[in-house]
């Protein structure tokens, strides 16, 4: 990911966080004064957002520091802790009140006021939410273009938290908003609380899958986790295509951070090759292959004896 796309990131991210804190307070406001579970549910649920929206701003500012002498590799996992934070943010103050909003209504179902200021502030909500979505599912589509890869796929193994992030919360958002509105429609018409409080349960559900999902996501990340297959197989291919390359015969790609991934392999050398020659190669591999793949943070080339000799090695030597 170049400076382009994390630029790309902070603004979806600021853009969620001004229309969260806007619908933040309007829900809130609308929520006191109707009484209704599903938008205090809906206004906890845009807290969270909002809270959410902060730590990612900080995630991807302090991801972006350069590599010091206490951080090598630079701060990429950053990114990820923060991520992290927000999502258990979510599940905590998003998903769990809004499910014992819901139960809470459901034991003691609240009366149903100023009907029309609720309805108002949750067709505002849908609007604003579905203007974040797309600017957030835009950015999406962009970084997946970049990749060669469908926005499925992008958003099941992208190492960029905040996006996803940002776009998973405003697609419940709008999903939140809608059962809402049709929450505290039915409560009106059926003169029944129930709607209302089984509404807020279900938004609160939603919002614990998607903390869950989310958690795990980033979970996977924090702990070293490895690039794409396919990408170590084009790697692998690259550095094979070398005339001076025998063989790799091992090939490992993890990501140090959203835009960085470190690379280490074995490779096999041609036995025509002087020492010097050899350190010449792989020094021109890894100048050409950090050229054309960017991302690439840490590039170790070792070059290793075939299995044969390597085994002639262990033996030791023989005696007569």
């Amino acid at each position: 990911m170049n400076a382009a796309a994390r630029d790309e990131s902070l603004g979806s991210v600021l853009t969620a966080l001004a229309a969260n804190t806007a619908i933040a307070v309007a829900k809130g406001t609308a929520a006191a004064l109707t009484g209704s579970p599903a938008l205090l549910a809906e206004t906890l649920h845009t807290v969270a957002d909002a809270g959410n929206e902060v730590l990612l701003y900080i995630a991807i500012r302090r991801s972006r520091h350069p590599a010091d002498a206490s951080h090598p590799f630079g701060y990429g996992p950053e990114r990820y802790y923060w991520a992290l934070l927000a999502a258990v943010g979510m599940f905590v103050v998003g998903g769990a009140f809004a499910i014992w909003e819901g139960v809470q209504g459901l034991v003691h179902p609240p009366e149903l006021d100023a009907f029309w200021a609720g309805v108002a502030v949750l067709v505002i909500a849908l609007l604003l939410d579905g203007t974040s979505r797309l600017v957030a599912g835009r950015q999406l589509r962009v970084q997946a273009a970049r990749r060669e890869l469908s926005v499925r796929e992008f958003v099941r193994e992208t190492p960029d938290p905040t996006v996803l992030t940002v776009f998973l919360e405003d697609t419940i958002d709008v999903l939140g908003a809608a059962l809402a509105l049709v929450a505290i429609v039915l409560h009106r018409v059926t003169g029944s609380g129930v709607p209302d409080a089984l509404g807020s349960i279900v938004i609160g559900c939603l919002l614990c899958y998607l903390a869950s999902r989310l958690a795990t996501r980033n979970r996977q990340l924090l702990t070293n986790q490895s690039v794409p297959d396919r990408y170590v197989q084009r790697l692998r291919a690259r550095l094979e295509a070398e005339p001076a390359v025998r063989a790799v015969t091992r090939l490992d790609a993890v990501y140090l951070g959203p835009a960085e991934v470190l690379v280490a392999a074995d490779v096999e050398m041609s036995d025509r090759l002087t020492g010097g020659e050899v350190a010449g190669v792989l020094s021109r591999l890894r100048a050409d292959l950090g050229r054309d793949v960017p991302a690439i943070a840490r590039f170790y080339l070792t070059p290793v004896a075939p299995p044969d000799l390597q085994a002639v090695e262990a033996r030791g030597p023989q005696r007569p």
